[in-house]
């Protein structure tokens, strides 16, 4: 239940003339590989798979070797950190749902009800069939599907289709390669698209069409191994790219939460400044999750009855609540723009 002090705290603000914003959703991210750098080995890729394939065939090489050898739990909350910094509370983590995601200090809610696959690349057929077979009730069946330009990543759509796992609970990632008439027969069969625009144009220079998706398509950010920041950055790129500019709590909140079939969370909000439309990081006044103030203005966070650590966010100061200051100090790895002050 939300803290009755907050309650006021978020009154008072709204009288003041802030903007408050339900708490964001990212469809997307990959936690435990927010740390690495932004990498290629080609200036372009005719699909992910053969960028993965290099990528595999480095990992005993610099930088690969030294960043795998972190404690995961370290790894794990990097990614959960950019998220919050960003006013993400939600994620869907795409890889495997480790212990220290459901923790007690861990900065954000991680989707439980949920199955997946890699991609038809790098899981097997019976892989994908039985991930699928196991999606829960209400939950979604998520996976990396025409990832590239390629013959082989234009396919894909049908191979899915040919193994039975292209319903009203399936969730493609990328969807680049998809033709016009088969993102229109996936949307008819209820399919979801989570977009990764700034993933894709680095990796693919190519994005997916969203016109045949109408309003069945959201969007997600990829981890920083691909991916050009955050959430927020992701908005920014689909604007600039002019695929989108309409009602942004809508696409990056309500439109994920009704599409994946997740609960609402009247307790994550945050705060903007009154002239914003859509924010990046250093945007947000104010980071609250499940009633609790965990980011934002110093001032604010002392507001909400909490002690503020102060840091610096890409030049400029905010405050982490004391719990995450702790774990960031213990932490072995960084995230980029954050330092303590």
């Amino acid at each position: 239940m939300i803290d009755p002090r907050l309650r006021r705290l978020r009154q008072a603000l709204q009288t003041e003339g802030w903007r408050i914003w339900p708490a964001l959703v990212n469809p997307h991210d990959h936690l435990e590989l927010n740390h690495y750098p932004r990498l290629r080995y080609r200036p372009v890729y005719d699909d992910a798979h053969q960028w993965g394939e290099d990528v595999d065939a480095r990992l005993d090489s610099i930088p690969y070797a030294a960043l795998r050898t972190h404690p995961l739990t370290d790894q794990l909350f990097i990614g959960g950190l950019k998220n919050l910094l960003c006013g993400a509370t939600t994620v869907v983590q795409h890889g495997p749902l480790h212990r220290p995601l459901f923790a007690h200090d861990y900065p954000v809610r991680v989707v439980r009800r949920c199955a997946q696959a890699h991609s038809l690349h790098f899981s097997t057929p019976d892989e994908i069939r039985r991930a699928k077979r196991r999606t829960p009730h209400g939950g979604r069946f998520y996976i990396h599907l025409a990832e590239g330009t390629s013959a082989r990543a234009r396919a894909e759509y049908d191979q899915l289709l040919s193994l039975g796992c292209v319903d009203e609970r399936t969730v493609i990632i990328h969807g680049v390669g998809l033709s016009p008439a088969q993102a229109q027969d996936a949307r008819q069969r209820g399919v979801v698209l989570v977009s990764c625009p700034s993933t894709n144009a680095f990796l693919l220079k190519a994005y997916a069409d969203l016109t045949p998706w109408g309003e069945a398509w959201c969007l997600g950010s990829d981890s920083r191994l691909t991916a050009d920041g955050d959430l927020l950055d992701e908005a920014h790129h689909l604007r600039d790219q002019g695929f989108y500019d309409g009602d942004w709590p809508a696409l990056l909140s309500e439109r994920p939460r009704r599409l994946l079939g997740l609960l609402p969370t009247a307790n994550d909000w945050l705060v903007l400044p009154p002239h914003v439309t859509l924010p990046r990081r250093t945007d947000l006044a104010l980071v609250v999750r499940e009633g609790r103030a965990l980011f934002g203005l110093p001032e604010l966070l002392r507001r909400a009855s909490v002690s503020p650590e102060l840091v610096q966010l890409d030049g400029q100061l905010r405050a982490l609540c004391p719990q995450l200051a702790r774990r960031l100090k213990a932490c072995t790895l960084s995230l980029e723009g954050l330092s303590f002050v």
